[in-house]
């Protein structure tokens, strides 16, 4: 202590800095990691919807619900194939789809689904799938086919390189030997 006792000198407030110092880097990680500021966890496709979002809904409810979880849309624009009952909004690797403005399948394949209609998105090369999402038992696009048939044991065969599980989601390979998922999806309009 110094001379007049009301302020560290020397050593030790050399050690009272970098103990503060110490106290601050802690609190910061905390926080951080308290915040989920790190890479946000992959949110669950399941045969009810996206995540909290449920097929059934209003395509305006839909829509604002997923840009909250996502961020904004990339795409929309009507399902050429399908006719202008059905309409999507795209989230870079996630189309999801309405019929007559309700929420009735999502679609998760890399690169998306090319819309051809005006505004609609255009394939995009991303070095990950974008959103993160996943099947509540873990498989994502990429995910090994070994692994899908590990964990969906009663998947039923409907296409040469196409797998139904019980609760509808549908896994597709873009070939037999392929050897990894490259799209999965739910209640959507056509097989392609």
């Amino acid at each position: 202590m110094n001379v007049t006792g009301a302020f560290p000198t020397g050593r030790c407030l050399r050690r009272r800095c970098l103990f503060a110092a110490c106290v601050v880097l802690v609190a910061t990680a905390l926080l951080v990691s308290a915040s989920g500021a790190s890479r946000p966890a992959p949110v669950v496709l399941t045969a009810r919807g996206i995540g909290p979002v449920r097929l059934g809904i209003p395509k305006g409810r839909t829509v604002a619900a997923l840009t909250a979880l996502f961020g904004r849309q990339t795409g929309a624009g009507i399902n050429t194939a399908c006719g202008s009952r059905y309409t999507e909004a795209v989230w870079v690797d996630l189309a999801v789809e309405f019929r007559d403005g309700t929420f009735t399948g999502y679609r998760y394949v890399r690169g998306g689904y090319p819309l051809t209609t005006v505004g609609s998105p255009r394939r995009v090369a991303t070095p990950t799938a974008r959103p993160r999402l996943r099947t509540i038992r873990g498989i994502t696009l990429g995910s090994r086919l070994g692994a899908l048939h590990v964990d969906y044991p009663t998947l039923r065969s409907i296409g040469v390189a196409e797998w139904i599980a019980p609760n509808g989601i549908i896994f597709i390979a873009k070939s037999p030997s392929a050897g990894a998922v490259a799209e999965i999806k739910r209640g959507t309009c056509g097989g392609f």
